[in-house]
């Protein structure tokens, strides 16, 4: 993607006049940066909020650094759901074609928690199966995960964090080793106007405390997939209490997060879904006086 566009090219990338774009600065539908000499520039994060709040259609791309996407535009996808169609790029090693796929979906106005618990979830899912009856499906789970991560990471880089944002930190516990779904977690966070701060796989409680703490978060996450030690269960309860005394609250969820036994807590918020924890993370940007879409580019709504 490129970082910063003019509003000609952001004009070419949607197939309008240069006048129109620099119209719609000047009613104030697209925010524009000016350089030391007085000429508009457009953020990449603000372009996608445009095109995804006005339904534009992007014709070139190109201009966006998104080349990829005309790569799919053109495959024959006819009666696949999304989540056929992304399993079939995962299941194929087609990078590119998966990510320029979710980065479609996200562009066209779908949130980015229903782009995790839709398709990448699907299709994780079914690949997670692929072992009982193929020899290949270690290999092509692993090789997917990789790719589903840098698809995510590619939405990240179109997001914008409001200056001022609450911060949000997690992770997944001590001896879980999966990447996905905390990494999916941090990107629906900041689609609602959190920064957030992914600590990623295996990080230890207290290392999770601590960056709370120094970011002074507002929220933090725990992505529990696989399965949990005997003693998780105190240690998410103590760190919830010390969370609960800096005016932080704490969000559970993941595979197997019904095995810590959290149902019913009052001191733990658990969620079963991306749907879930961009709701809980509006009502407590909501609870502050803030807002889910501000200066971000991917707000649900």
């Amino acid at each position: 993607m490129k970082p910063i566009l003019s509003p000609r090219e952001l004009a070419q990338a949607i197939g309008v006049s240069e006048s129109s774009l620099k119209r719609w600065a000047d009613d104030g539908l697209i925010r524009v940066m000016r350089t030391a000499g007085g000429h508009r520039r457009i953020t990449i994060a603000e372009a996608v909020r445009f095109i995804r709040q006005s339904r534009a259609a992007i014709v070139r791309p190109d201009v966006l650094g998104l080349a990829d996407l005309a790569v799919i535009q053109r495959d024959d996808a006819a009666g696949d759901s999304d989540a056929d169609r992304l399993e079939r790029y995962l299941v194929g090693g087609h990078a590119r074609q998966a990510r320029a796929f979710l980065m479609s979906m996200y562009l066209s106005g779908q949130p980015v928690a229903a782009i995790v618990d839709g398709p990448v979830r699907t299709a994780m899912e079914r690949l997670g199966r692929l072992w009982q009856h193929d020899e290949r499906g270690v290999f092509l789970e692993h090789r997917a995960a990789e790719i589903c991560a840098s698809a995510i990471m590619q939405l990240q880089a179109a997001l914008s964090t409001p200056e001022g944002a609450p911060a949000a930190v997690g992770g997944a516990p001590p001896g879980d080793p999966y990447l996905i779904a905390s990494l999916a977690a941090a990107t629906v966070l900041m689609a609602e106007g959190f920064h957030a701060v992914n600590l990623g796989a295996n990080t230890p409680i207290e290392a999770l405390l601590r960056a709370a703490e120094d970011e002074k978060a507002a929220l933090v996450w725990l992505s529990i997939g696989a399965t949990p030690g005997a003693e998780l269960r105190q240690h998410i309860l103590r760190l919830s209490e010390s969370l609960a005394a800096m005016g932080a609250r704490l969000i559970v969820g993941g595979f197997h997060h019904h095995l810590v036994g959290l149902a019913g807590s009052e001191a733990v918020f658990v969620g079963q879904s991306m749907a879930e924890l961009a709701a809980f993370a509006k009502g407590l940007l909501a609870a502050r006086g803030g807002r889910g879409d501000g200066a971000s580019v991917g707000s649900s709504g």
